[in-house]
């Protein structure tokens, strides 16, 4: 009986740990996006950085672009072609929807960073 609460409570905590693994994951992947935004409209106006606002907004969207992508099978993943496929709806989604929460200036700024 001991046995079975002993391997009962190490599964629980792998599968608890797994999950807390898995979701850092996706944080530090939407943290990274957020940054990358960061240096986009940060590059030459220092004041175009993200709100607070504009960053929980954007963390939400990306949150499903994330875990859209880490649901994909590996076999799309691995075939680029099926990959993009899948993943342009959702990213075009998510495109737009950044753009519409970036003020004037900020969309100038990003729009001139993704020229070059």
């Amino acid at each position: 009986m001991n046995l079975q609460k002993t391997i009962l409570s190490l599964l629980f905590f792998i599968i608890a740990s797994s999950v807390t693994f898995a979701q850092q994951d996706v944080d530090s992947q939407i943290n990274d996006l957020i940054k990358k935004d960061n240096v986009m409209l940060t590059e030459n106006d220092k004041s175009l950085k993200l709100t607070e606002e504009q960053t929980l907004k954007l963390k939400e969207a990306y949150k499903k672009l994330v875990l859209f992508e880490n649901d994909l099978p590996r076999s799309k993943k691995k075939k680029k072609e099926a990959y993009r496929e899948a993943m342009t709806p959702i990213l075009s989604e998510t495109m737009a929807y950044k753009r519409s929460l970036l003020t004037s200036k900020q969309l100038a700024a990003y729009n001139a960073y993704d020229a070059r």
